[in-house]
């Protein structure tokens, strides 16, 4: 299937917003927050593997107090209180009103009470030494000041307690392609993607950035994620990142329509593969 014109899978372009960011770095002001909520879930849902094993570097146990930067939707959460139970407590923060009240209808009859709160990572309303563990997911990469954000969620860490990052690198991100210039095609497309990304090599920083704050005990987990087709065209909004490195005439539209052709093709063939690289990096506070 040709594609003349390159129409988004969410409403409103993210080509606005080049250079910018995603969206997630305002989701109350992007004008699709209910599309970002499903976005979210859509790849949380793809991550759940990782997940889990970057979770458990956590060593959370029954009773434990956990903070979830960044909440979201409000799934970890959920997962959060199911593994610390009703001895324990679940606090979960996001900037996002929107986000805060998807996790609010997620949280629902939860084994132990979820705490949301509309809040940021660089200003976090709890007293030093408040939670057991503190974590945050795909939230670095959207920060421009991850190392005051890394500062308060250490504050609020108890002595002893673990603190966990999850991120990708996106300059890390690839996809399988026969012919010169389709690759040349997908490379355009992804300098699109980092144009727009507040941090997008947050991922490979976060364990360095970790040491140097003081933690100790620094374990990192890295793992290639296997992208679908469809989901590489949703996840990497594709057809937009492609309409951006057009209009910066880096590709032509023939070349972009061929691009989007041969992993179509490809698709059909059984033969797509494109993946991406997220890091899980957890420490101690001394």
């Amino acid at each position: 299937m040709r594609i003349a014109t390159f129409r988004s899978a969410v409403p409103v372009s993210v080509t606005e917003q080049m250079g910018a960011s995603t969206g997630f770095s305002d989701v109350d002001g992007s004008g699709r927050s209910a599309d970002l909520v499903d976005y979210l879930t859509l790849v949380a849902s793809r991550m759940a593997g990782f997940r889990r094993q970057g979770n458990e570097l956590l060593r959370l146990v029954p009773g434990s107090v956990v903070l979830d930067v960044g909440c979201g939707a409000g799934e970890m959460c959920v997962d959060f209180a199911n593994r610390v139970g009703p001895g324990g407590r679940v606090v979960g923060i996001d900037p996002s009103t929107a986000m805060i009240e998807a996790a609010r209808r997620a949280a629902g009859d939860s084994v132990c009470p979820i705490e949301l709160q509309v809040a940021s990572a660089y200003e976090l309303p709890f007293p030093e030494e408040s939670f057991d563990a503190v974590r945050a997911e795909r939230v670095f990469q959207h920060l421009d000041r991850p190392e005051v954000a890394l500062r308060e969620m250490l504050r609020v860490t108890k002595h002893g307690g673990r603190l966990l990052l999850m991120d990708p690198d996106h300059g890390q991100a690839s996809v399988a392609v026969d012919e010169p210039v389709q690759r040349r095609v997908f490379e355009a497309s992804r300098r699109s993607l980092l144009s727009m990304i507040v941090n997008p090599h947050s991922g490979v920083k976060l364990r360095a950035m970790m040491i140097r704050a003081g933690l100790v005990d620094v374990t990192q987990v890295a793992q290639v994620l296997e992208i679908a087709h469809e989901d590489f065209q949703r996840s990497f909004f594709l057809h937009d990142l492609l309409e951006a490195a057009i209009a910066r005439e880096e590709i032509t539209r023939s070349e972009a329509a061929g691009f989007f052709d041969a992993i179509t093709q490809r698709e059909r063939e059984g033969t797509f593969y494109a993946c991406a690289v997220g890091y899980a990096v957890a420490g101690t506070r001394p």
